[in-house]
């Protein structure tokens, strides 16, 4: 009966993934996800509200920091939007360098005071890395309404709307 059976070597990796693999598998998708990671534009906004607000014309100033580790590209800054027309942007395009800063200042005229936009509205920054271009989007922080000169407090609302309400009650539009 000897002659019947049959021997198979049974090796401890038959069936298995051996952990060096796994650890060589790991070490090359952490390692991917850092580089691409690298390229990516880690533009924050210095501060947590800009550095200063002007209402005739209305506009913000405030600092782009690059946090992250390679150069960065900032190429635009800022939209137009219903009643709220972009005019001009100070300081882009500009390479940055990681931990270099810039001030940046959005100026706006106001084409429709009832048109302006409401709602959150983050500005957004176009910018190119090696990675490519991307954009991010910063928010601001909110704004008194102040549409009546005398009083200078009101209820707060999202930026844009406050920068127009603002500029229309100095130019005595509605």
């Amino acid at each position: 009966m000897a002659d019947d059976e049959v021997i198979a070597d049974a090796t401890p990796s038959s069936g298995r993934v051996r952990p060096m693999v796994l650890l060589v598998t790991a070490l090359i998708l952490v390692s991917a996800w850092g580089v691409w990671r690298l390229g990516a534009p880690d533009l924050v906004q210095n501060g947590s509200t800009g550095d200063s607000y002007g209402w005739d014309p209305p506009s913000i100033t405030f600092s782009l920091h690059n946090d992250g580790f390679t150069d960065v590209t900032v190429v635009e800054v800022g939209r137009s939007g219903p009643g709220f027309e972009l005019q001009r942007v100070d300081g882009v395009p500009v390479l940055l360098l990681p931990g270099e800063s810039v001030r940046v200042t959005l100026v706006w005229r106001v084409t429709d005071c009832a048109r302006v936009p409401t709602g959150s509205w983050p500005v957004p920054v176009r910018a190119v890395t090696w990675r490519g271009e991307s954009t991010v989007y910063l928010d601001q922080p909110r704004h008194q309404r102040r549409d009546d000169l005398p009083e200078p407090q009101g209820p707060d609302v999202e930026w844009q709307e406050g920068l127009a309400a603002k500029n229309c009650a100095l130019t005595g539009r509605s």
